[in-house]
């Protein structure tokens, strides 16, 4: 006799659906009022389900903000995506624009990140591996441009240079109004030309190739 075929039933994806409703509830109330000062009863009543269904899905509340900032999107694909114009200089500017709008997007993750990292060894370990997973894709893409010279160690330095700027820039800003984005490459301008000039040694591409200014 054939097994019948699994479906994902309405029930499913409503639990489905619930979960990601809390965890967007606490993310939100984690970031403005803290961990500490928000209850498990709380982000249940502004999710609009029942306490016991949080317990359902997390074990703890510690297992809700641990979710809360490891599911989040990778941003390698964003920053390949966005990265790809031929010259170290056009990718940096790429780089650094996209990074500040993601992190901007993802303010209220951000903060909790950067508030409870102190205190929290799983916070602290997620965040360093978003940032060496960052600094990897910072390092491949810049390595791919058409007028880089710079071996592997110094484009790598490069990458870390600009992923821990932007990061620090971003958690300096917290306190201030969303909008920060458009003004990224000009607060790091200087970063860039230091960079660009140092990963193509004066290096120019003219008509599709590397020639030395």
């Amino acid at each position: 006799m054939t097994a019948p075929a699994h479906h994902h039933s309405p029930r499913h994806q409503s639990r489905a659906t619930k979960r990601q409703v809390i965890i967007e509830t606490a993310e939100r109330l984690f970031a403005e009022h803290g961990y500490d000062a928000t209850s498990t009863a709380r982000i249940a009543a502004e999710a609009g389900v029942p306490s016991g269904l949080v317990f359902y899905h997390f074990a703890t509340k510690a297992d809700l903000l641990l979710a809360v900032v490891q599911e989040r999107s990778s941003p390698s694909e964003v920053l390949r995506a966005a990265a790809r114009g031929r010259t170290v200089r056009r990718r940096l500017r790429a780089i650094v624009t996209t990074m500040a709008a993601e992190l901007e997007n993802d303010r209220a993750a951000r903060i909790i990140v950067f508030r409870e990292a102190q205190g929290r060894p799983e916070i602290a370990t997620r965040a360093a591996e978003l940032f060496a997973e960052a600094t990897a894709t910072v390092a491949d893409v810049l390595a791919g441009a058409d007028d880089v010279v710079a071996d592997r160690a110094r484009v790598q330095a490069a990458a870390e240079l600009v992923v821990s700027r932007v990061f620090l820039d971003t958690a300096a800003l917290i306190g201030e109004e969303p909008g920060q984005v458009e003004t990224a490459t000009k607060r790091h301008a200087a970063m860039i030309d230091l960079i660009a000039e140092s990963l193509t040694c004066g290096v120019r591409v003219r008509g599709g190739r590397a020639h030395r200014a």
